[in-house]
């Protein structure tokens, strides 16, 4: 039986209905997996659950230290990132009784990083650690998860507590165990997938509001602190 002309130059054979418009499909290592190859010391567990308090702490009032969040704008080579990690341990122990201080370590690129850097750029430019690990646009995300994973913990074992930012809501699954602090991004405040993913976290989290407006992130908070279902 003649078919009528497909409507998309991507259709091709009629018995595939399926991920039409996509290159490539790779498996992907289980989180369980990941986190057995590169698992939390108990030292390293325990600098994980104090810093998650004391960032509590901080944030409800009952502390007069200030939480302090700093790191590049993404991490593109866990050895710079060391560097990096070792100065600011040594600075933050030195000013451990006024601030609190996290490292943010930034696995994927935001939305807003990638727009203002990469707007003309094919392809949108490159997406982060997580994704393209090589920066050669070979999208490795098996490796991309594990030097995530050995970078956080490799932060963790000088003494300095890491907040992640989740672009997605994956990545949590993978690294989650490692970090003291979560980031929801402004692009993503707004999403209830996002806001689910806030709700069931272990780690205190900030939802960062938007250029002109705080409304997002405002709802997102008090979202976050009902119950909700996720798959």
């Amino acid at each position: 039986e003649s078919m009528p002309r497909a409507p998309f130059r991507e259709l091709g054979a009629i018995e595939q209905t399926d991920n039409l418009r996509v290159q490539t499909i790779r498996p992907l290592l289980s989180p369980a997996c990941a986190i057995e190859e590169v698992e939390l010391p108990l030292q390293s567990k325990r600098l994980v659950l104090r810093a998650r308090c004391d960032i509590s702490a901080v944030v409800q009032g009952d502390s007069d230290r200030l939480l302090v969040l700093a790191g590049p704008p993404a991490v593109h080579d866990p050895s710079e990132a060391m560097e990096y990690a070792a100065r600011l341990a040594a600075l933050a122990a030195e000013l451990e009784s006024e601030l609190l201080v996290v490292m943010a370590v930034n696995l994927s690129r935001s939305s807003s990083d990638a727009d203002d850097d990469d707007a003309a750029a094919p392809g949108g430019g490159w997406a982060g650690l997580v994704t393209d690990p090589r920066l050669d646009g070979s999208v490795d995300m098996n490796s991309g998860f594990r030097a995530a994973r050995r970078l956080l913990l490799d932060i963790a074992q000088l003494g300095l507590p890491t907040a992640v930012e989740y672009v997605d809501t994956i990545t949590p699954q993978f690294v989650a165990d490692l970090a003291s602090y979560a980031l929801v991004g402004s692009r993503q405040a707004g999403s209830r997938a996002h806001r689910e993913l806030a709700s069931g976290l272990s780690t205190p989290v900030g939802f960062q509001g938007g250029a002109s407006s705080a409304d997002a992130a405002v709802d997102a908070v008090r979202t976050d602190g009902c119950t909700s279902t996720t798959v």
